[in-house]
C-alpha cells in the first residue's frame, strides 16, 4: 500500500521551492493535477436524494433513477480507487526528479546569507557565549549593527535551512541525531595521519559545541562561520547522511587507534578501518 504520508511530503516540498521562488517543472504541477483529479474522483459523494413525488407511480420512477445514480457513483469511487496508488506515486516521483536542482538554486542565498554572518561575527564578542542581546554592549554602535545584521541574516538562514528541510524530505530522511549540522556542514575525510594525530578529539569538541547551542540561533551560526575545520555547504539529498556516516568512520578510527597496543599496530588497524 503506497505510503500517503510521501504524498504529504512531496506536497510540503512543492510549497517549500515555490516559497523560494525557485522553478517547478510543469510535470510536477501536472502530476500533482492528475492525483488531485483521482483522489477526489474516488471521494465523490453520493447524488443527492430527490424529493418524494405525491403519487406511487411516480415514486417508483424516481427510486430507480436515484438508484442508478447511486450505483453508478459508488463503481466511479470504485474505479478512481484503483488508480490512487499509481497516481500518488507519479506525483512523488516526478517531485524527487526536482529536488536536486531546488536544492541546488538554494546554494547562492545559503552561501550570500552565511557570508554576512562572517563579516558581522568580526564585530561581535569573541566568546559566543556573550553573543546575547542581554549581554551585548547596546551603546556601541559597532556591535549593535554587527548583532543586527546577523539576527537578520540567521532568520533567512533558519528559513532556508527549514525549507531545504523540507524539499530534501520527499527524497528519503536526513538522518538522526546531527543531521541539522549535516544539512549545512561537511567534517573533513579522515585520514591515517589525522587520526594518529587525535584530531577527533577537536571535531569532536565542534561537535558538541554546536549541540550546545541549539536554542541560540545567533550564537550557533556566528560559532559555524568562525570555526575553520567543518566545511559549510547545504547537503543534496542523501549527502546528510554522507557526512553523518564520514562521522562514525572517525569515531570507528579512532577508538581502532585507542585499542591498539602498540603504535604500529595502531597505525594499521586505523589503516584498515579508512580502507574498509
Amino acid at each position: 500500500m503506497f505510503n500517503s504520508a510521501t504524498t504529504a511530503e512531496a506536497e510540503k516540498a512543492v510549497r517549500a521551492a515555490e516559497r523560494r521562488k525557485l522553478p517547478v517543472p510543469e510535470e510536477v504541477y501536472e502530476a500533482r493535477r492528475l492525483r488531485t483529479a483521482v483522489y477526489d474522483t474516488a471521494r465523490l459523494p453520493d447524488p443527492e436524494r430527490p424529493a418524494l413525488p405525491g403519487t406511487a407511480a411516480e415514486a417508483a420512477a424516481v427510486i430507480q433513477r436515484h438508484a442508478e445514480a447511486l450505483r453508478l457513483a459508488d463503481v466511479t469511487r470504485r474505479a478512481a480507487g484503483l488508480y490512487e496508488e499509481e497516481a500518488a506515486q507519479r506525483f512523488v516521483e516526478a517531485t524527487q526528479a526536482a529536488v536536486p536542482k531546488w536544492v541546488a538554486g538554494l546554494d547562492k542565498e545559503f552561501t550570500a546569507l552565511v557570508a554576512v554572518v562572517a563579516k558581522a561575527a568580526t564585530k561581535l564578542p569573541a566568546d559566543v557565549s556573550d553573543i546575547d542581546p542581554k549581554r551585548i554592549n547596546w551603546n556601541d554602535p559597532a556591535i549593535t549593527t554587527a548583532y543586527t545584521k546577523t539576527e537578520g541574516a540567521v532568520v533567512q538562514l533558519e528559513q532556508l535551512v527549514s525549507d531545504r528541510s523540507d524539499i530534501a524530505a520527499v527524497a528519503g530522511s536526513d538522518g538522526g541525531r546531527d543531521n541539522a549540522l549535516f544539512a549545512v556542514a561537511s567534517l573533513p575525510d579522515p585520514t591515517v595521519e589525522r587520526v594518529m594525530n587525535q584530531d577527533w578529539q577537536e571535531l569532536s569538541h565542534r561537535l558538541a559545541e554546536w549541540r550546545r547551542l541549539t536554542s541560540q540561533p545567533v550564537p550557533r551560526w556566528v560559532y559555524l562561520v568562525r570555526q575553520t575545520e567543518l566545511t559549510l555547504g547545504l547537503a543534496t539529498p542523501g549527502q546528510a547522511r554522507e557526512r553523518a556516516g564520514c562521522m562514525h568512520v572517525w569515531r570507528e578510527a579512532t577508538q581502532a587507534r585507542a585499542a591498539a597496543d602498540s603504535l604500529r599496530s595502531a597505525h594499521a588497524q586505523v589503516a584498515q578501518v579508512l580502507s574498509a
